[in-house]
């Protein structure tokens, strides 16, 4: 079905598109040769299509291990003349950015184009990053679209201007942009034949190499002298409209996805035509003549911009530049509108009204909706799946800690489903204090002390314990793709360096956390083909651990009997805990009738214990004290019967 949508769809059709399907679309209609990600929300989708939509078709994708990666096999295809295209998600990209700022340099011989999906409020990130700022340390153009019909039209334009100038062309969208739908109007697809060449001397001497004659220094001379082109196409880009209202002295420049809560701001205060309007697609550079238009012809300006106040900065520059003396109101030094958390219409609407002079009346209607909802949602986090093999990890982890009840352990995590153990939505009676001390965990959602980012918790794990941190034991946690994506340094550093810690990996087979991606563990490529599967015991080993041991996740008496080993040995240790993601298994075999899991009413006698565990699939019966299992969402895992110590929940028939 997806190849009518990215390839057999004619052109001139419109259609109701998500965001990142149609910056794929984009990708497909520019002709791209080559297409390389690693997988994150809010970009996997663009990807995850391409991989699909790529077998048979001309042009390759891989999921790569890293960003960084991903991002060398997209330049490496781009500097031997092919149209390359690399996505990642906002964190990625400083993965990926020692050669992000190195690669223009010597510029590219093709196309590439660097998609980076942000994500305001962070809903799937650690962060609120604003990646436009990066485009600029790079010294290259960044688009931003409004909505997917302008994502797609940016990238299918951004292969064509990234060869013109010589140089990666970056295209930044947001969550709401990469997962909202609007309309797209389909274009023709380009069947280009590849005609790949090298010359290390393209155009001038030793371009590729940002070391070779005449140097670095001359090779970032040239590309400064690129900067006037970006400026001249952002002077003349159809992604930015300027209109000037006669008579108006107000302004509005809105850049990317605030133009439009911009624009529906303008609509629903009736000042259609009654203000100085510029629309950004550029965010950088941004067009200082149109800047300057509109500057010059209005006494108050409202920058209306999503993320940081990126673009209300640059407006800033020109304002100083060129002598405005208009009152530029935004994210800034006024704060009309927060610099944390995302935009809305609202939000412009009550940082417009005061500058026009306007009252907003309170939507009384909305709120009351609000509030009725908010009375009749329960708040909830997110939790791991029924039957997830992490829960099994985490039990046995807490069991096997249990044994040093008076240490004040240190479990710190990496970024990944697993991370969902430090979300703490059992936690009551909390209070701050500077020593060390013993939080109980009273589920495996009150497990990880610390999460920052891919590849942190080990590092981190190491400095703990070298630094001399005797109060308990020190754990790192990490999953299979985040093992090969970032930790293989700090692994190598370990294995060097030492200390005494234990390093469980959980290995679940699938970048689960994006969407079910694969790993280089699963046994196959993006594109479902059969592939190697990497073995991580075998990589711990090779790189200088001479700990390494293994458990079942979905046996948790291993798990424990695992740790109580490694807790005792003298140095590091890796602990791979492998089973994989019950989801995938319950897929595959869908025609498999499985067991069912039930509770024996007359043994169970309320003691909560299995609730502990943290599968969703549980919960209390009817009688408000004991435990009951939903059929729907339980995937008979047996992890529950495991932990109830009065064997009051079995599995009944089916095949286990």
């Amino acid at each position: 079905m997806k190849d009518d949508l990215y390839l057999a769809g004619k052109p001139g059709t419109e259609t109701v598109m998500l965001g990142n399907h149609a910056l794929a679309r984009g990708a497909v209609e520019a002709g791209v040769e080559l297409v390389s990600a690693y997988p994150g929300t809010p970009s996997s989708e663009i990807v995850e299509a391409l991989n699909e939509a790529s077998i048979g078709q001309g042009f390759y994708a891989q999921w790569s291990t890293n960003e960084k990666v991903a991002f060398d096999v997209a330049a490496g295809a781009s500097l031997v003349g092919a149209k390359a295209l690399v996505a990642m998600k906002s964190a990625g990209i400083n993965v990926a950015m020692d050669t992000f700022v190195t690669v223009p340099y010597g510029g590219i011989k093709g196309s590439l184009v660097v998609v980076v999906a942000d994500d305001p409020d962070a809903h799937f990130s650690s962060t609120e990053h604003d990646s436009r700022p990066l485009a600029k340390q790079a010294e290259i153009l960044c688009l931003e679209p409004a909505d997917a019909g302008e994502a797609k039209e940016m990238v299918r334009q951004a292969f064509d201007l990234s060869h013109q100038l010589q140089l990666p062309v970056m295209v930044r969208t947001v969550s709401r942009v990469s997962h909202g739908s609007a309309n797209v109007t389909l274009g023709p697809i380009q069947r280009t034949e590849k005609k790949l060449g090298f010359n290390k001397h393209y155009d001038f001497q030793y371009r590729w190499n940002v070391y070779g004659p005449p140097g670095t220094r001359s090779k970032h001379e040239w590309l400064v002298k690129q900067f006037p082109k970006l400026e001249e196409y952002a002077e003349k880009s159809p992604f930015n409209q300027l209109k000037l209202a006669p008579g108006s002295r107000i302004g509005i420049i809105a850049g990317g996805l605030g133009s439009a809560y911009a624009y529906e701001a303008i609509r629903r205060l009736g000042l259609q035509d009654q203000v100085n309007w510029l629309k950004l697609g550029t965010a950088f550079p941004i067009p200082t003549k149109m800047v300057g238009e509109v500057l010059k012809n209005s006494d108050k300006v409202l920058i209306v911009d999503e993320g940081t106040n990126w673009i209300e900065g640059l407006v800033r520059e020109i304002a100083q530049r060129t002598g405005a003396r208009c009152e530029i109101v935004g994210k800034g030094l006024d704060q009309a509108m927060p610099m944390w958390g995302e935009l809305d219409t609202d939000m412009v609407v009550r940082a417009l009204a005061p500058l026009v002079g306007a009252k907003v009346a309170e939507d009384s209607a909305r709120k009351s909706l609000k509030d009725d909802l908010a009375a009749r949602i329960c708040p909830r986090s997110s939790t791991l799946c029924a039957g997830c093999p992490h829960l099994g990890s985490y039990w046995g982890l807490r069991l096997a800690l249990q044994r040093y009840k008076d240490g004040v352990h240190l479990l710190n995590g990496d970024i990944g489903c697993y991370e969902q153990a430090g979300y703490g939505i059992f936690a009551e009676n909390l209070f701050s204090n500077d020593d060390s001390h013993l939080w109980k965990a009273q589920s495996v959602y009150e497990m990880l002390d610390t999460i920052y980012v891919m590849g942190s918790a080990l590092g981190m794990a190491q400095g703990q314990a070298l630094a001399g941190y005797k109060d308990g034991k020190v754990v790192a946690v990490a999953g299979d793709s985040t093992f090969f994506h970032a930790c293989l340094p700090s692994v190598a550093n370990t294995a060097w360096n030492g200390g005494q810690v234990v390093f469980m990996v959980l290995d679940n087979r699938w970048t689960a956390m994006t969407g079910h991606q694969a790993s280089p563990t699963t046994g196959r490529v993006g594109n479902g083909s059969p592939a190697k599967s990497l073995d991580i015991a075998t990589a711990a080993k090779a790189l200088g651990f001479d700990h390494v041991l293994t458990a079942d996740a979905f046996d948790i008496r291993t798990v424990k009997t695992a740790l109580d080993e490694a807790f005792k040995l003298d140095g590091p240790v890796v602990l791979v805990v492998s089973g994989e993601c019950r989801l995938q298994t319950v897929r595959r075999e869908r025609n498999v009738v499985r067991p069912r899991t039930t509770v024996d009413t007359d043994k169970c006698n309320g003691c909560g214990t299995c609730l502990q565990l943290g599968c969703p699939a549980l919960g209390v019966g009817p009688d408000g004290e004991k435990s009951e299992i939903d059929q729907i969402l339980c995937n008979s895992c047996g992890l529950c019967a495991q932990v109830c110590n009065r064997k009051a929940i079995n599995l009944q028939g089916g095949a286990h």
